[in-house]
């Protein structure tokens, strides 16, 4: 198991891998809330699906 410290450089690191996206991919410069409306409830129709066929690799990238 990752000790704390590794576990808050891990999470520091996410937090700056979002801040890149946010501000230099051209898909995410692109979305609105509509476009983000949608998107999400299509990947929650997913997880739903993963989780009744009880697939737990297919709830992990689903949740990833």
């Amino acid at each position: 198991m990752n000790t704390r410290k590794q576990q808050l450089a891990a999470f520091n690191r996410l937090l700056d891998i979002m801040d890149d996206l946010r501000e230099q991919c051209p898909w995410d410069k692109k979305q609105t809330l509509q476009s983000l409306r949608h998107l999400t409830i299509e990947e929650t129709y997913e997880l739903a699906d993963a989780i009744l066929d009880n697939d737990l690799e297919e709830i992990k990238k689903e949740l990833g």
